[in-house]
């Protein structure tokens, strides 16, 4: 069984994933207390995420998954576009039981800071209590990339072209394998009203 879901608003909740059970989470500018449990052999849970912030405003997220169960998988990916003194937290938290095996675990956080000002902290925990397991977590944070924009602007586009670009290319990465079509469209929807609004 497999279950999409898009996230739009702050969201507290809890699930539980029996056997080869599917959960396949995109959110976008929300405020998430999450916690995952797969439980059945099989059962498996992505989690994509982007935020877009400015001025002083703040963004929390504490995504918890529990690997119960062998064979199980879980991905979080987190995307954030930081402009002004804005601020984002990612909590991404992995635990692993000691009876489980065959266990596939990642976590990706990108982070893209267009001031001085913002800032990203990213937390993520691995509590792993058997041997079995493919864990892994990484972390960038930075600006635009300067090569991309050169190159972008020698190919005739003015400078605010160039960025806009570049940033929605790296908003709708997250979205790219998301399996409900009509979902990514919201989102994508979602990403460029709120770009044009930070934009003004």
């Amino acid at each position: 069984m497999n279950s999409l879901l898009f996230i739009s608003e702050n969201v507290s909740k809890k699930f539980s994933l029996a056997e080869n059970e599917c959960l396949s989470i995109l959110s976008f500018n929300s405020q998430n207390d999450l916690s995952v449990e797969l439980c059945g052999e099989g059962a498996a849970f992505e989690y994509r995420s982007l935020s877009i912030f400015g001025k002083e405003e703040k963004t929390e997220q504490k995504i918890r998954v529990a690997h119960k169960a062998q064979n199980t998988k879980s991905f979080l990916f987190a995307r954030h576009i930081l402009s002004d003194s804005s601020k984002a937290i990612f909590n991404g938290i992995i635990e692993v039981g000691k009876h489980s095996s065959n266990i596939s675990s990642r976590q990706l956080v990108n982070s893209m800071l267009l001031s001085p000002y913002a800032k990203v902290i990213s937390k993520p925990e691995l509590k792993i209590y058997c041997d079995d397991v493919e864990c892994s977590h990484g972390n960038t944070c930075g600006g635009l990339d300067e090569d991309s924009l050169f190159f972008l602007q020698s190919r005739g586009m003015d400078l605010e072209q160039a960025k806009k670009i570049l940033l929605q290319a790296f908003a709708a990465d997250i979205a790219k394998k998301h399996p409900n079509e009509e979902q990514v469209s919201i989102f994508t929807h979602l990403c460029l009203t709120m770009y044009a609004k930070e934009q003004n």
